[in-house]
């Protein structure tokens, strides 16, 4: 292992602090399939990461189904003020334990470490400012494909830590919607529509491959 990708596991061992700046109140999902009521999420994203670094910490909370859960997800994404992953964490706990999932990324490189009951791995991908980390069941990490979109559409790669799905999408700005709302068009491997509110949460977000609407509870 290089020094550039031992400097970085050791930054995913390392302890994070809370974010200096105020997160505000949280945003709540309803995830719906077939019009029916699966799974809710709560998030927050504010400025400032860990160790007063500057970015933006997203920090996310999910469970499946809404009531009696037996899926409980954790989230942190702390990202650079150029929208570049800094730093990942993905707690999931189930009827098969916990896995805990971490990666940071630095220049080409992504590293990921991944810990679960009697095991743990680690894991080098290829990385870059093209790369969005995602989970299919905390839709707030979408915000990273809205914040990467353009006018004319951008190619990224999404890589999915938990599962190892890899999908090749385009991410295009389209045109402002209710309320100053932006809607960004997902096309690819992926396909669907994510709305984001002036401050970059995640508003809603439509998948009709997989009959799946994400929108914020009034």
């Amino acid at each position: 292992m290089g020094y550039r990708a031992a400097a970085l596991l050791m930054l995913l061992l390392a302890p994070s602090r809370p974010v200096a700046a105020q997160q505000g109140p949280a945003t709540v999902l309803i995830v719906r399939q077939a019009g029916r009521e699966i799974g809710r999420e709560e998030f927050t994203l504010a400025s400032g990461r860990a160790r007063g670094a500057a970015g933006s910490t997203l920090t996310a909370a999910a469970k499946y189904p809404p009531t009696a859960p037996t899926t409980r997800l954790a989230a942190v994404l702390e990202q650079t003020p150029d929208k570049a992953l800094a730093k990942f964490q993905l707690d999931v706990e189930s009827p098969a334990g916990t896995t805990v999932i971490l990666a940071a990324g630095s220049g080409a490189r992504l590293i990921v470490r991944t810990v679960a009951k009697g095991s743990e791995s680690g894991r080098e991908l290829p990385g870059g400012p093209d790369v969005v980390l995602l989970d299919e069941q905390v839709y707030s990490l979408l915000s990273q494909v809205a914040d990467l979109a353009t006018p004319a559409g951008r190619p990224l790669t999404a890589i999915y830590p938990r599962t190892g799905r890899r999908l090749a999408l385009n991410a295009r700005r389209d045109q402002a919607g209710e309320g100053g709302a932006t809607r960004t068009v997902v096309s690819g491997d992926l396909s669907g529509t994510v709305l984001t509110d002036p401050a970059g949460r995640v508003v809603k977000v439509e998948l009709p491959g997989q009959d799946i609407v994400v929108q914020r509870a009034e």
